[in-house]
């Protein structure tokens, strides 16, 4: 029942801020990019499986900053966090482990999952960005280039990344 109200309230708060959300004037990203990646710990993925990114954007680790939704895995690393449904209050505010990731500005937010969950969605929209990759079926206003792929097939979402470069970089 608790998850239920939760949900109610959640889904409540993202509506408002999907439709009074702003449309962005897309700005030039830097070539050293600061990344943020919310990743569904729920999918056939693993940390070693983004090192792509430090290669694709020529950044350091430091650079990209990840969160683990619904991650069963403590990450040891300073650039991973996990976050789950009783972190999220029911007005959607986040303990204050979470500040160093929320309130830092992102050239770019890469939204690695395709559960259409409010909770996960509720996470992306409170992550200050630029410029946003999500994957379908998740609202596509959220994000600003959706992939129609799943994100665990690596391979694909790494050649697709690396042709919108141009696009994220203009």
């Amino acid at each position: 029942m608790r998850k239920q109200i939760k949900f109610f309230f959640l889904n409540f708060i993202y509506k408002r801020k999907i439709k009074n959300k702003t449309k962005k004037n897309f700005k030039k990203i830097s070539k050293k990019p600061v990344i943020a990646v919310i990743v569904d710990s729920r999918m056939n993925l693993n940390m070693n499986d983004f090192n792509f990114l430090f290669d694709t954007f020529n950044v350091s680790k430091d650079n990209i900053k990840f969160l683990w939704y619904k991650s069963p895995l403590v990450h040891h690393h300073s650039n991973h966090l996990g976050i789950n449904i009783d972190d999220i209050s029911f007005t959607g505010k986040l303990s204050e482990e979470y500040d160093l990731f929320f309130n830092k500005n992102y050239d770019i937010l890469i939204n690695a999952y395709r559960n259409n969950s409010i909770f996960i969605k509720s996470l992306s929209i409170k992550v200050k960005h630029s410029f946003a990759i999500g994957f379908t079926p998740v609202d596509p206003e959220l994000n600003d280039i959706v992939f129609d792929f799943n994100p665990e097939n690596i391979n694909i979402f790494k050649t697709e990344l690396v042709k919108y470069l141009n696009i994220i970089y203009k």
